[in-house]
This record gives C-alpha cells, structure tokens and sequence, in this order.
C-alpha cells in the first residue's frame, strides 16, 4: 500500500504530494524549464510511446504554455497533471501522472496517463506514484473508476497496472496516435472499493 500526505508545495507548485520515495506535484508555469529539461532528455526513449511532436514542443516557450492550460484545467477540476521528482533532487523531474478527463455526476471517472525517464525504468518509481496517486483521486475527488489504456507492447506499462490493481477489460480500438499512427490499446480499471453503488432519484 502507497501511503502519501499532502505536504507544502515545493517550489514552482501549487500542490505537493509526498509518497515513501518520490513527490508528485501540480506545477506552474514557471516550471516550464525543469519540465523541458525532462522532455528533451528522453525524448528518443519515449517516442515509440507517445504522440509526434515537432521540435517547438521540446522548447521552454512552448512547455509553458502547456503548463498554463494544464492549470486552468486542474483549478476546473478536469485534470491532475503530477509531475514525478525525488526529495533529494526536487529541480530534477523524473516522470509524469496525469489524471484527466475527469467527469463527476452519475460517472464520476477519470483516465490516467504517466511516463517515466529512462534512467528510473525499473525501480519501481511509477508503481510507486499510480498507487499514491489513484488513492489521492479516489479520496479528493471521489472518483469511482479510474481507466488506463496501454499498448499492447509496453511490458512495463502493463506490469505496473496489474500491480496497482487495475483489471484488464477488453481493447479500445484504433484508441490513439502514437507514434505516427492510431493503435489499439488494452483497457485497464480500477474501481474505488469504498464507493458504495447507491443511485439517488
């Protein structure tokens, strides 16, 4: 079990969240440099998992830009960007959760993304971070299920959700573009236990 706490958000934040060995946290747009720092570090490493991106992408300007529209979405309560770094390397990211489209009413769901640098594969980080943070989501936002949609492929990614309770429920076609073309995935959710099925009229 991933036990976090909400501590003091660290520099550049305006949400922190302490897990055993890392903190995630919702940054700013100030943090456009430690962010590009990260992206452009594993940018041939992550590209057969993620969408195209042209080379502004990978640039401060840019990056800041998305960090804007990533808060505004986060203070509407449509989105938990976490980016990954440890205590004793705060100005260093290391990966990234992202909790997004987040619908309440009668569904009360959300999707979850993440990636992690490359020289962290294999340590257990992002098992680490999707535990604390699907407990963090299921506690503060009330959500009833969290879905994750992973290529069939990716070893690792589907390693990390079964270990994080996630269970398989079929194939989403032609689901996303990654990588130049739309590929299936496997669709994987976790539903909150303590969510009690009560439908009130």
């Amino acid at each position: 079990m991933a036990k976090f706490e909400i501590i003091t958000p660290v520099k550049g934040a305006v949400l922190s969240v302490k897990t055993q060995r890392l903190i995630l946290s919702v940054y700013k747009p100030s943090a456009s440099s430690a962010v590009t720092d990260y992206l452009v570090r594993n940018r041939a490493f992550h590209k057969q998992y993620s969408q195209q991106h042209k080379n502004q992408y990978f640039t401060v300007s840019e990056q800041k830009v998305f960090l804007k529209s990533d808060l505004h979405m986060f203070n509407r309560n449509e989105m938990v960007p976490f980016w990954i770094t440890k205590p004793n390397e705060p100005e260093k990211i290391i990966g990234r959760i992202s909790f997004y489209s987040i619908i309440g009413g009668s569904m009360n769901t959300c999707y979850v993304g993440y990636h992690l640098d490359e020289k962290c594969q294999g340590q257990g980080y992002m098992r680490e971070a999707l535990e604390a943070g699907c407990r963090f989501m299921f506690k503060y936002y009330k959500l009833h299920r969290i879905e994750a949609d992973i290529l069939p492929t990716n070893d690792r990614s589907l390693a990390c959700v079964k270990n994080c309770s996630f269970e398989k429920m079929g194939y989403n076609i032609k689901f996303m573009e990654i990588d130049g073309k739309y590929q299936d995935h496997e669709m994987y959710v976790r539903l909150n236990p303590e969510v009690e099925n009560v439908i009130s009229l």
